[in-house]
């Protein structure tokens, strides 16, 4: 008898623990301002001097309390990230294509008596040039709060990531050259020129400045998925008994290379987030 009192009372204990942890479960959505960039530590042509960009990270989320102090996180983000940079930078082969073939510039190459061009051994352009990632990020994340009506919180967790799009747009008219200073451009026969008349010019001239002004699709360049680590903190305004805004700053580290092809670097991606959100309980 003794045995299936106990036996219910932990039952009940058990369903009024469960009722209890269920009508403190908050679910919720939010949309930040994005600070992203692209950093890479190996010094790769390809991936120097590129600055921060701006964009957009909105989601949804789940917090589970697990008591007062202790809170579990998840969260489904579209996240966009990327990177800014202007000047002289190397040009891939296969971006070569839209001013003539490979073959072609290796033959003006020879000209000169300089080697054909390889994506290790490129040519260089003045050009603007900005990367366009978007992932989904799912976070797992654990939180810290202290407070009543106002509470402030840390929280920190590791995310993974899946690429959704890549795109590279370029800008701007340049001469193409042979060297990373900009000092040999790349030369062809004068079509104007003329022993007999000094005016025409001189036997070789540089090829005349090219549009770079191109959107790419770069997502088959880029690996299909990402993981990395979240950390931030926050404010959080109880309205009621079940509502509440608040306001938070957050940091991601992207942890794999982003590109397949390491001739072209060894890039992660990452961003300063500060969001505004919204969270029900339930």
């Amino acid at each position: 008898m003794k045995s299936t009192i106990s036996l219910k009372l932990i039952l009940l204990t058990f369903l009024f623990t469960c009722q209890v942890s269920i009508s403190q479960v908050k679910i919720g959505g939010k949309i930040g301002y994005s600070i992203g960039n692209i950093t890479d530590t190996s010094d790769n042509i390809y991936t120097q001097g590129y600055d921060s960009s701006s964009g957009v990270d909105v989601g949804v989320f789940v917090e589970y309390p697990v008591d007062d102090l202790f809170s579990l996180q998840l969260e489904v983000l579209y996240t966009q990230r990327g990177g800014d940079r202007i000047g002289l930078q190397p040009i891939p082969t296969a971006a070569l294509s839209a001013f003539g073939s490979i073959d072609q510039f290796n033959y003006m190459l020879s000209l000169q008596g300089k080697g054909p061009v390889t994506d290790t051994e490129p040519m260089y352009a003045d050009f603007n040039n900005v990367a366009e990632l978007n992932y989904i990020e799912i976070p797992i994340l654990g939180k810290l709060g202290w407070g009543k009506t106002w509470r402030w919180y840390v929280e920190a967790g590791p995310y993974i990531g899946f690429l959704v799009n890549s795109t590279q747009k370029t800008s701007g008219t340049s001469l193409i050259t042979l060297d990373a200073e900009g000092r040999d451009p790349l030369i062809v026969f004068n079509p104007n020129y003329n022993p007999a008349d000094p005016s025409a010019g001189p036997i070789w001239v540089p090829v005349p400045p090219q549009s770079f002004d191109e959107e790419t699709d770069t997502r088959n360049e880029l690996n299909t998925y990402n993981f990395g680590f979240h950390a931030g903190t926050g404010i959080i305004r109880k309205i009621g008994e079940k509502h509440e805004v608040y306001a938070g700053f957050r940091g991601s580290w992207g942890a794999k290379t982003i590109q397949k092809d390491k001739v072209f670097g060894e890039s992660s991606v990452g961003g300063l987030v500060f969001s505004l959100g919204y969270a029900y309980v339930l």
